[in-house]
């Protein structure tokens, strides 16, 4: 091959530094994946009678499916009819026009908003709608087993189950949503990017 001539130590250094933000983003987006069926066993699914099946892995294992974490939920959630849900604002780095998401008090209690382009929101928790005293509803997720229970408000898609145990129907229809357990400790990626890092999720949005 052609001769090159050495770089100068700023340039070498330029290089090197190149190298080391690419590798960054690369393990980023490898840390970013979802957190759901971690068995492996098909533990993925949600249902809505409005809406079908929700899949909160929809593209296996490493894709952008839905991320549990102590303090709160991103990542994504598909639709075969409605399309994809977002579970917070910092997928898409919108926080600072429209700041929503799913949130966890750190005992699996899930609360807050998801948003589908084309369902609108998706309520976790009761709290949300002041609605307690009347319809009394949340998300919950075991943190021994990791196993989701209890359901979700769409005001477009009705209630929405994430287990077969809510609806009785195991017999017939076994379905259920699990995450990875214990939660992981905050939205710090261990090479210090932060879960809402516009680079870090670059390569998981859909």
């Amino acid at each position: 091959g052609s001769h090159r001539r050495a770089g100068s130590p700023l340039e070498n250094r330029r290089g090197m530094v190149v190298i080391v933000v690419v590798c960054s983003i690369a393990a980023a987006t490898a840390a970013s994946a979802d957190t759901i069926d971690p068995a492996n066993d098909g533990s993925q699914f949600a249902w809505s009678e409005n809406a079908g099946w929700l899949n909160a892995e929809p593209s296996g294992d490493g894709g952008p499916g839905a991320r549990i974490w102590l303090t709160g939920a991103e990542g994504w959630i598909w639709a075969e009819n409605v399309g994809w849900m977002s579970l917070s604002c910092t997928n898409t780095t919108s926080c600072s026009t429209v700041n929503f998401g799913v949130t966890n008090d750190g005992a699996g209690n899930l609360a807050g908003f998801a948003w589908s382009e084309n369902a609108g929101w998706l309520s976790f928790a009761c709290e949300n709608t002041a609605s307690c005293a009347t319809v009394d509803y949340g998300v919950v997720v075991d943190p021994a087993t990791g196993e989701f229970t209890g359901w979700a408000w769409s005001e477009n898609l009705g209630w929405i189950s994430f287990t077969c145990v809510d609806t009785g129907s195991c017999a017939t229809v076994d379905y259920r949503v699990e995450t990875e357990v214990p939660f992981i400790n905050d939205g710090i990626f261990d090479d210090g990017f932060e879960s809402g890092d516009a680079l870090a999720w670059d390569g998981t949005v859909p």
